[in-house]
């Protein structure tokens, strides 16, 4: 099949145009063809068949019909008779020539004396539906209403009744005929019944044996009676009996007719005059009451002969189709075969590299199109040859450059000083790194390839490093963003990380660069702290060095005023006396000043002043210094600082937020708050200032310093207008920082 299949694709096309349309067109006629033929030969069976089976069911009726009536006004005579004898009877009771009662008895001896047909009789059933005369003594007397036809009786009392009765010592139900008289006087109905089976003999054919024969189908079909024992009661050619006849294959069809009795079959029969048997269908059925079998019956030829019709109309369409394909398939190969293989041989030219090769263009039609498209082609073609000659020579000057362009971006990768990696934004898994990123963690590549950076104990807590992936998963580059990192050696470390999104290989990455500054921070520390010894230093030694020779020299320009106030000659030194007073009071002022200036330099000192004190002493620093009303509310019930360079940081920013109020916002009030929830330390510093301005776009450094401490004790720090006028700064502090393992 296969190679049947594989040589029908190799044929030419001609041969396709041809053999393909001859078989589609071929197998399209041959199966509508097929399919009509199917359709009319149901259509014809289905026809003959209820022909056959109407007639039948026709004769059938015909024949019971004849039968009813002929029994009819047997039985009708018959009750009409007794009906007369009755009236008779009865007249003489009214004479008083009898009794009653002897009226009565001479009545049922005549009526049961009678017997119609072979076992039928005459009984009489009064309204009630009791059996008031009937010839077996044990049913006379007994009611019989639960019988339909009884029922019927009471209704009609006069006239013609069939029904169905099984005597007892009889197997089955047999039909039945009555017909009854009434008589009022003694509320009988006289019923004359028998079995209509036995009335055979009543029956008259000539009644409708013309008709019966009248009958035909096709040409030579009839109908025809025989009873079961193959006598023959009406045949439009034939008499006597025909049961041992044989059809040409040797069947005893009649016997088989005389056996099913009712049904359809196919026999061959041959008639008198005809010169051999042909196959004949019949449509037969049985009356069973007479034992008469009734058929029609058709030849089968005569059935099928608009078949044979059909299919020579059909066998003629085909061969006139096959002579209308094999002149199309001519004109098909001058017109469109031949122009098609002098464009096959010019498509070869082109192949082979000319470009400059046509085709004329002589007709309009789908050929001369084709030729049109071609020539258009190899125009297109040409023109996209010698482009693609020059994106081939700039495609090759564009892989240099990205050749280049990769090597310069891995060197840079390789050697940049920053730790950079790069993970799956999908899964977080670490598909590059280079060395710098390894020297800060302390793994190795083959240690991190493959793996996901979220299930490493890196990112402290978790949740930033979860962070850092949805904001780049959301297209939000992350800049210098602070973190706390574990190394492989399990030390904590801080570090920068800045973060945005690359694809690679045709995947969505993170590419994050990041510095350790853990020891930067550390420095920073230790640079803190010595700028607080050193401004300690200097409090100390303004307040232990230059204000004791300040003291010193007030105290000697006391004396030389007492001196000069004991001194003779007063008038002369009052100009003196006078100038030494003023030195005194510059000399005060000069101390008081370095007093208060100690105070403003000296540090947060936990271990003896505490945090409360500090803030306390700047409402004082405030409020005697720049005579503004400063107050602190603390509503804490311990330190909230156990860390002296958190405390130090917090309160340079309050201290910053004060001054800022003291020296920018012209504040005739500031309050300082303390509060603290189960989570945060907040401290808000009020003022009722000309406010800040929001819409500037850079901050002054006091404000950046501020920002800057913040983020070093992990704080959150915000600045917000009040209504109607001044500045809220808020300062919270998380007092339950995440777990590194979370």
């Amino acid at each position: 099949m296969k190679s049947i299949f594989q040589w029908s694709k190799n044929l030419n096309i001609r041969t396709k145009l041809l053999g393909g349309h001859t078989l589609v067109i071929i197998i399209a006629v041959l199966a509508g063809g097929g399919f009509i033929l199917s359709r009319v030969q149901t259509t014809i069976e289905t026809h003959i068949e209820s022909e056959l089976t109407n007639a039948t069911a026709g004769i059938r009726h015909m024949v019971r019909t004849a039968a009813s009536t002929s029994i009819k006004n047997h039985l009708r005579a018959v009750a009409e008779k007794n009906l007369e004898i009755i009236q008779a009877v009865y007249q003489e009771f009214e004479q008083g020539k009898i009794t009653e009662h002897e009226a009565k008895d001479l009545c049922k001896k005549i009526l049961f004396s009678q017997t119609i047909g072979r076992t039928g009789y005459i009984f009489c059933a009064n309204t009630q539906g009791i059996a008031a005369e009937h010839p077996n003594p044990g049913v006379t007397g007994k009611r019989f209403m639960d019988r339909s036809f009884v029922r019927e009786m009471i209704r009609m009392k006069t006239g013609y009744l069939e029904y169905d009765w099984k005597n007892p010592e009889e197997d089955v139900m047999k039909p039945k005929a009555m017909y009854m008289s009434y008589f009022a006087p003694w509320d009988w109905i006289i019923a004359v019944s028998t079995y209509r089976e036995e009335f055979r003999h009543l029956i008259e054919i000539s009644d409708f044996r013309k008709s019966i024969l009248e009958l035909s189908f096709g040409k030579t079909g009839y109908a025809y009676i025989h009873d079961s024992s193959g006598n023959l009661i009406v045949h439009p050619f034939m008499t006597g009996n025909y049961l041992d006849a044989q059809d040409k294959d040797g069947r005893y069809f009649v016997r088989d007719l005389c056996e099913k009795k009712s049904g359809k079959a196919v026999y061959s029969w041959k008639n008198p005059d005809e010169a051999e048997a042909r196959e004949k269908l019949v449509i037969f059925n049985y009356i069973p009451e007479y034992d008469w079998i009734v058929a029609s019956a058709s030849y089968l030829d005569e059935i099928y002969a608009p078949l044979n019709t059909v299919s020579s109309i059909v066998m003629g369409i085909v061969a006139l189709i096959f002579l209308l394909i094999t002149g199309s398939y001519l004109w098909v190969n001058r017109s469109v075969i031949t122009p098609l293989q002098s464009l096959m041989k010019r498509f070869d030219q082109g192949a082979a590299g000319d470009f400059s090769v046509r085709m004329p263009v002589t007709t309009t039609d789908e050929i001369g199109q084709l030729a049109g498209y071609f020539n258009r082609f190899m125009d297109k073609l040409d023109v996209s040859r010698r482009k693609l000659e020059s994106e081939i020579r700039m495609r090759k000057k564009n892989e240099q450059a990205l050749r280049l362009s990769d090597e310069m971006f891995s060197k840079a990768f390789r050697s940049n000083p920053a730790g950079m990696f790069i993970a799956v934004l999908s899964d977080s898994r670490i598909i590059n790194a280079n060395d710098s990123f390894l020297n800060i963690t302390g793994y190795s590549l083959m240690d991190l390839l493959g793996r996901e950076i979220l299930t490493l104990d890196f990112f402290t807590p978790r949740q930033e490093g979860r962070w850092l992936f949805t904001e780049i998963r959301e297209r939000r580059p992350v800049k210098n963003k602070e973190i706390v990192f574990w190394n492989r050696a399990k030390e904590r470390r801080q570090g920068i990380i800045s973060a945005e999104r690359v694809m690679v290989w045709g995947e969505a990455c993170l590419l994050a660069a990041m510095e350790d500054i853990t020891d930067a921070r550390r420095l920073e520390q230790e640079i803190l702290k010595i700028g607080l010894r050193e401004r300690q230093n200097i409090a100390m030694s303004l307040h232990d060095d230059l204000c004791p020779q300040l003291i010193g020299i007030e105290v000697m320009v006391k004396m030389l005023h007492q001196h000069l106030d004991n001194a003779p000659a007063r008038d002369t030194l009052a100009g003196e006396i006078g100038r030494t007073k003023k030195i005194r009071a510059v000399v005060q002022d000069a101390i008081h000043k370095t007093r208060t200036l100690s105070r403003g330099l000296e540090p947060v000192n936990l271990a003896d002043r505490g945090f409360d004190v500090s803030l306390a002493s700047l409402a004082d620093y405030v409020r005697e210094v720049f005579s503004i009303a400063c107050f602190l509310d603390w509503q804490l019930d311990q330190p909230p600082f156990t860390d002296d360079t958190e405390a130090t940081h917090a309160y340079y920013i309050v201290h910053e937020a004060v001054h800022n109020a003291v020296k920018h916002a012209q504040a005739t009030r500031i309050d300082m708050v303390l509060t603290r929830d189960s989570e945060n330390i907040r401290m808000e510093i009020f003022d009722n200032g000309n406010g800040f301005d929001f819409s500037t776009k850079t901050r002054g450094m006091g404000i950046r310093i501020m920002t800057w401490r913040a983020a070093r004790i992990r704080a959150t720090l915000a600045f917000e207008p009040m209504s109607p006028s001044g500045t809220r700064v808020t300062l919270e502090i998380a007092r339950h920082p995440f777990d590194r393992n979370a």
